[in-house]
């Protein structure tokens, strides 16, 4: 008897007309109930300026759509991947994936993309060997946080050498960028994506997080030398502000600016309004962890960051656990 043949794949682009039918295949791993709502946030961010689907691409078999895919190239020149998703009834989910994982590996490449950033499980071991057949290697976990706005917030420290100056204040764009990439020194959060962008590149992309206000990007200085520095954006359809970024300069470090500007994110973000503030942080990065512990910030989520840089496989870390 023949065996059956399994009829080709196509990898095609998405049209913007398309956009909501390809969304219910990247969503497909949520409950249905849920599809409506995610779609629409995922369009509305879109018409905001905060999402990207040019990188939408889906898989086509027999007419049909089964699968779909996104990347999405930041200023900084990473790009953040969403991996290939499908009904979980698809009999050939590996040749599908893979598809449409060689397809978006070949255009960042193409782009001239630094390096690919995909997030996953913490669990979810299958994912990540699919992901590592595209030389997706280097790999960091990630705790998601979150700490409620409507308990109780911990005193501000007083700290007489210390002031800030709010990017709408300061209209010097360029000494934010100096100083987010002076925190990026003997860093504990990804330390091996250190020289991979510039400050004034992270800045732009940071601006893409949620919705920009330049009176929640402060920089903090002590004894009038620029210390550190303290990104926040807010979220409305999640009631919440997000710790986008936040560093202190190496020649600063030990003397407890962590927890100043954590109290301070915090009531910066209840001062808002807003129910929660969130973040994430490198699961090694045990200062950073421990004072949000402290600060009581409890886990939302855990993922496995995986890195892809151009042609290759990302770069081997320079540190040790």
């Amino acid at each position: 008897m023949a065996l059956q043949q399994t009829a080709p794949l196509a990898i095609r682009p998405v049209a913007r007309d398309d956009w909501p039918r390809a969304l219910e295949l990247l969503f497909a791993a949520f409950p249905e109930s849920e599809l409506p709502e995610r779609i629409s946030a995922t369009l509305a961010a879109v018409d905001a300026g905060r999402l990207s689907l040019d990188g939408l691409v889906w898989a086509w078999r027999e007419g049909q759509p089964v699968a779909a895919a996104l990347s999405m190239a930041q200023p900084d020149g990473i790009a953040l991947v969403w991996p290939p998703s499908m009904p979980a009834e698809q009999p050939d989910a590996e040749t599908i994936a893979d598809a449409l994982l060689a397809d978006i590996t070949m255009r960042l490449d193409a782009a001239g993309v630094k390096l690919s950033q995909v997030l996953i499980d913490a669990l979810d071991d299958r994912e990540q060997v699919r992901l590592q057949r595209h030389g997706y290697q280097q790999q960091s976990e990630l705790f998601f946080l979150g700490r409620s706005l409507t308990e109780p917030l911990p005193a501000r420290l007083t700290e007489p050498a210390l002031s800030s100056v709010a990017l709408s204040d300061c209209e010097n764009r360029q000494r934010f960028a100096a100083i987010v990439e002076a925190t990026y020194r003997d860093t504990a959060d990804c330390p091996w994506m250190n020289g991979l962008r510039t400050g004034a590149e992270a800045l732009d992309c940071h601006q893409q997080t949620g919705q920009y206000d330049p009176g929640l990007w402060r920089i903090f200085m002590l004894d009038g030398q620029d210390a550190a520095v303290c990104l926040l954006a807010e979220h409305p359809e999640q009631d919440a502000v997000e710790l986008v970024y936040f560093g202190v300069v190496p020649d600063f470090r030990g003397r407890g600016l962590g927890r100043v500007l954590l109290i301070d994110a915090l009531h910066a973000a209840a001062a808002r309004g807003r129910a929660v503030l969130f973040l994430a942080v490198d699961a090694k990065n045990r200062y950073a962890n421990a004072i949000y512990s402290e600060l009581a910030f409890g886990e939302l989520a855990r993922r496995r960051a995986l890195f892809r840089s151009r042609c290759g496989l990302a770069r081997e870390s320079s540190t040790r656990s």
